[in-house]
């Protein structure tokens, strides 16, 4: 059961009241998301490019740009480490694409997701060296890539790092400070010797502020610069940063650029996946970055900056359709290994702990962290899901956690017993002995805080409105504050005493639920996906005989589209 709460950020809502040309519904949806302030409030309302932030307020950005340019002009080769994410791909490719239209003596590496784990691996390090490289640009790492940093340097290589990953900081209980790689530039937002106003950009991004400094030192061609808006809008959906500030611009820009691209490798992908709709934030969370990302779990994510650099149109096409194959089986081996793991919950009955942590031998280790999320959102547990890795008697794999668990710090507790381990407070990966599996288990159940109001998912409401009272024109009025994402939901409303006139199970598998909904004379109809266990507890509720009784909604007001037609459709959050 979900616990149910209204807004109440009048303050925010009449400070943003006074802005010119807002609507009443604006200021209040954008009061709830403390999105306050003339300036703020500017940006988002009128999201455009003049209003992106200077990329020189980054520390060390004329630095990093003076030697790119000196490296251009002694004719070294330049090369890029990048992860193997749809991030760190769309970094690469932000930094490829700006690079070469100055320069072409460019080269990229990744790890291998599995094999080499994440960051700048011994193996990218020895064979830089070994080509005589003579400048490296990190995107989406290397901020804490201390030792290969200092033997890149070592061995008389420039280092650029570009990251936006946390930073290590040394406290010494009265003062902390960051500690930084040794490299010739370290670009990051979340450095606080700076005073760039935006710190939550994804690592794409930052490689696009990058390129916009030399862009603007050498006098470049700023269309040519903004078509690399559409790496950066991939990267910051799929990276799933703040749609906030400057990087609501970048996912606007970059989708009308997309919806007019000539890059044929992402044509390709989309014709491949049978996707002829518009380009949205959708197409980029659920069918570009997923089918790039599958590169780098089943593959080598080299794949996908293989068919966005591709030329030949034939190979561009045999390799879209390597990456749809590729995501299609990580789709089957993810819902096999959801279900394995289910399978394991309920025999060992672990939906009744805290913290549920499950080690399914089977599974593909670069899927847990897909699983451990489906599980948390089943359970709204804390979730941590291990299988085998390749050396023999250790167990890697990730965890997903809810708001009010700190994954990161709890797991950290129990360190010394691990043999890896990294994160944040939603999110870890980590590395153990199988044989200390079950004690990680009890450890973290043992030590959980965690009330039984925090294991309840929280879901805040915008505001009620009766479905009565609602329109097709309301629902446009939404639209027009896309896109939505982190720190900028969907706007969500609610409904007492709502009758059910009809409801039905739909879709191929039957999990989807349509109901006809009616109060005061009005009928709306309504659909909730992935509604199975919604349906059940209607039922037993209301013994077998649902329609006629009345429920209270959730709800997020949408538009239906077919044939041509547009009618209002509710899009049911949740029941009760």
């Amino acid at each position: 059961m979900s616990n149910w709460f209204i807004y109440n950020k009048k303050e925010n809502y009449i400070n943003n009241l006074k802005h010119n040309n807002i609507t009443k519904l604006e200021a209040l949806i954008l009061a709830n998301r403390d999105i306050v302030g003339e300036q703020t409030l500017e940006m988002f309302l009128n999201p455009s490019l003049d209003k992106l932030h200077d990329p020189f307020l980054l520390r060390d950005m004329d630095k990093a740009v003076s030697v790119i340019i000196e490296t251009m002009k002694v004719g070294g080769e330049i090369r890029i480490f990048g992860d193997y994410d749809q991030d760190g791909i769309a970094s690469v490719m932000t930094l490829l694409d700006g690079l070469l239209f100055y320069y072409d003596n460019i080269s990229y590496d990744i790890p291998q997701r599995v094999k080499e784990g994440y960051g700048i691996s011994s193996g990218m390090v020895e064979k830089a060296i070994a080509d005589n490289v003579s400048l490296i640009i990190t995107c989406d790492n290397g901020i804490t890539g201390f030792d290969q940093v200092k033997e890149l340097k070592k061995a008389g290589l420039n280092v650029i790092v570009t990251d936006h990953h946390e930073i290590e900081t040394s406290n010494n209980g009265e003062w902390a400070r960051q500690i930084l790689p040794k490299a010739d530039a370290v670009i990051n937002p979340k450095r606080i010797d700076q005073d760039y106003p935006f710190k939550d950009l994804c690592g794409a991004a930052v490689c696009f502020k990058l390129m916009t400094a030399l862009f603007q030192k050498l006098d470049g061609d700023f269309d040519y610069l903004y078509g690399l808006l559409e790496y950066v809008a991939m990267g910051t959906v799929c990276d799933i940063v703040s749609l906030t500030d400057e990087n609501r611009i970048f996912v606007i820009e970059g989708l009308k650029r997309l919806n007019y691209t000539e890059k044929l490798g992402i044509k390709a992908v989309l014709e491949e996946s049978s996707w002829s709709k518009e380009i949205d934030v959708y197409t980029l969370g659920f069918i570009l970055g997923p089918t790039m990302n599958a590169t780098g779990r089943l593959s080598s994510a080299k794949m996908a900056i293989e068919l966005l650099m591709e030329e030949d149109i034939d190979r561009i096409y045999e390799l879209a359709k390597e990456l749809v194959e590729l995501n299609n089986e990580r789709k089957n081996l993810t819902q096999e290994g959801l279900d394995k793991c289910l399978a394991t919950i309920e025999e060992n009955k672990y939906f009744e702990d805290d913290v549920i942590v499950v080690y399914e031998p089977s599974i593909n280790e670069s899927i847990c962290g897909i699983v451990a999320g489906r599980i948390k959102e089943k359970y709204y547990r804390p979730t941590i899901i291990l299988t085998n890795s390749n050396t023999e008697g250790l167990a890697k794999g990730s965890g997903r956690s809810i708001e009010t668990y700190n994954i990161y710090q709890k797991v950290l507790k129990f360190k010394e017993s691990l043999e890896s381990f990294g994160g944040h407070p939603m999110a870890c990966g980590l590395s153990i002995n199988i044989d200390r599996i079950d004690d990680l288990r009890k450890f973290l159940n043992d030590n959980s805080s965690l009330t039984d109001t925090q294991k309840q998912k929280i879901i805040n409401i915008d505001k009620a409105i009766d479905i009565s009272k609602l329109s097709l024109e309301f629902a446009e009025s939404l639209e027009k504050l896309q896109p939505f994402g982190k720190d900028f939901e969907k706007p969500i409303f609610a409904d007492k005493s709502v009758d059910i006139t009809q409801i039905a199970m739909i879709g191929k598998d039957k999990k989807t639920m349509k109901v006809s909904l009616h109060k005061n004379g009005v009928y709306v109809n309504a659909i909730k996906f992935n509604a199975v266990v919604d349906y059940e507890y209607l039922r037993d509720k209301f013994n077998g005989q649902i329609e006629g009784k009345k429920i209270d909604v959730v709800y997020y007001p949408d538009i239906n589209e077919f044939r041509g037609n547009r009618n209002l459709q509710l899009k049911l959050i949740d029941i009760r």
